[in-house]
């Protein structure tokens, strides 16, 4: 069976469906209210309209954090809770979420004592946490966690730890569980316009970008979390309504560790333009960012400005021992940030992160601002509005502060030197693969795995099971988002296009259009991010 004749047969099935929530996209709070709301035991429909964080929810800067910077601006509500968040992902999803030491470099003798004082109400704040306090540290310890440091005048640091995520992975489980605990889950779907009675909303109608179908679904109440886009979706609702998103955006550069050699993580408190810019290790390399670049056009999928680029090269350069080049760019990537300012305020650094909640006269339910950090509380805050907009009777009450996210179980610190021994492959391939699947790994690879091509470490056992368990319906679904290849390595990532896309027309049965399509979507991709380096 095709994939075409499988959506027909899933079409027909949601379509006879009346669900209590209908959710438009499925970005990170998208899916936390999906996985809610079912483990509540609400009928759920999400409906995304391409991939599953494909937006904003998988360019994130990879933090679990309760925001070191929102100190000086007084926001210990949302770092209190943000710090809680982060202690219920770091045991929730232990492969997915991680701690990870910061250094905050001082060169003022003044500034080791000031940033202790406010790191003492951050550790206060985060309660008895499963990760270490802040300690001050000398000049040479801060030169042995992070080489790197511009060692000019350096006279120590502050260590202190936050949490590090695969942030894409993490919307990825968060979606599977929901269908595995009965909701109905669609990429893919454009939303047109809304089903309505007396004025208020009683379903949407869809279009299947794959076959082209429309269908009506039913439902009690509508939620738009659509990231960027849920102007669009309040304006297909209501005409005249006013636009409430100040988008931003932000970019991070790639590295390779040999250009930034580092053992942790490293936060420049104060830019140029006041902003906060981190550098971290993840999945093998080091990301430099973020920018805050205020836009008008949104895009589906933005690209980096020149400004942004030469921005945190200069930052990096002036605030590092190394000399950073666009050459020495191994890739980069851009995120567009969903902030709530009524008001029309464009400072957007300035914007705090919290969420907001928006309901239409026709009683469809908006969110957006938050970040990943709380990710799970928004969803919690909006699943009990839905409830309430949507007159459902109440079930059960939230579960998702203790639920385990799919390979939670089984996972141990010892699994990258259990795969490595199992399989004969390297340690690192071994640490990705442990750090993305955790105890399903060895269920998932099965007992001879077979590399998708030779010397990559990447697996043909792996696209079958994004296929079969993960949604994934193009290259660009896994070179980008379930493995991080594209966000990692640009070369890497065009030498596995070829093989990807050759694996994923065979188990989906396309026509010679769709192995194209799918193709092109990758190589020219590619090609934009590296015109702008």
């Amino acid at each position: 069976m095709t994939l075409k004749d499988d959506r027909k047969q899933y079409l027909k099935k949601i379509e006879s469906t009346s669900y209590d929530i209908v959710i438009l996209g499925g970005g990170a709070t998208g899916a936390g209210t999906a996985l809610d709301a079912t483990l509540r035991g609400y009928k759920v429909a999400v409906l995304e309209k391409q991939d599953f964080s494909s937006g904003t929810s998988s360019r994130s800067t990879k933090l679990i954090h309760g925001g070191v910077r929102y100190l000086a601006q007084f926001h210990f509500k949302l770092i209190y809770e943000a710090l809680s968040e982060r202690k219920r992902l770091l045991s929730n999803a232990p492969h997915l979420v991680k701690p990870l030491l910061f250094v905050l470099p001082t060169y003022k003798w003044w500034e080791k004592p000031f940033y202790s004082i406010g790191l003492t109400i951050y550790d206060l704040l985060a309660g008895r946490s499963v990760v270490p306090g802040h300690e001050r540290i000398s000049k040479t310890v801060a030169l042995d966690y992070f080489a790197s440091l511009k060692s000019k005048d350096l006279k120590g640091g502050i260590a202190y730890y936050d949490a590090q995520f695969n942030d894409s992975r993490l919307n990825i489980a968060a979606i599977r569980a929901a269908k595995e605990n009965g909701a109905d889950i669609l990429s893919r779907m454009e939303v047109v316009s809304f089903l309505k009675e007396n004025g208020k909303i009683t379903g949407v109608v869809a279009k299947d970008l794959i076959t082209k179908k429309q269908i009506q679904i039913k439902a009690k109440v509508v939620a738009n979390t659509t990231g960027v886009w849920i102007d669009n979706i309040r304006l297909l609702d209501d005409p005249n309504t006013h636009k409430v998103l100040s988008p931003s955006q932000g970019i991070h550069l790639v590295f390779d560790k040999k250009k930034l050699p580092c053992r942790s993580a490293m936060i420049i408190p104060k830019t140029k333009d006041g902003r906060v810019v981190f550098v971290i290790p993840w999945e093998g390399k080091v990301l430099l960012g973020t920018t805050d670049t205020a836009i008008e056009k949104i895009s589906e999928e933005p690209l980096p400005l020149k400004n942004e680029v030469d921005f945190l090269l200069q930052t990096g350069n002036e605030n590092l021992d190394v000399n950073l080049k666009k050459e020495d760019i191994e890739s980069v990537f851009s995120g567009l940030r969903p902030l709530i300012s009524p008001t029309g305020n464009k400072d957007t650094k300035s914007i705090s992160r919290e969420e907001a909640i928006l309901v239409s006269d026709s009683g469809l339910v908006t969110m957006s601002g938050g970040k990943w950090s709380t990710f799970r509380k928004m969803a919690e805050d909006l699943t009990d509005k839905l409830i309430e907009v949507g007159k459902l009777r109440e079930k059960k009450n939230c579960e998702t502060a203790t639920f385990a996210y799919p390979g939670a179980d089984g996972y141990s610190q010892h699994l990258p030197s259990k795969l490595q021994t199992l399989y004969n492959i390297s340690f690192e391939t071994a640490q990705r693969l442990s750090d993305a699947y955790g105890g399903e790994a060895t269920a998932i690879l099965g007992k001879a795995p077979k590399e998708i091509k030779k010397g990559s470490g990447f697996y043909v056992e792996e696209v079958r099971h994004f296929i079969k368990k993960e949604f994934a319906m193009s290259a660009l679904d896994i070179l980008a988002r379930r493995w991080r290849i594209l966000f990692l390595n640009l070369e890497i990532a065009e030498s596995l296009v070829t093989p990807v896309n050759n694996l994923l027309a065979k188990e989906l049965g396309w026509t010679v259009a769709e192995k194209q399509h799918s193709l092109k979507e990758v190589t020219n991709l590619i090609k934009s991010l590296r015109a702008t380096l």
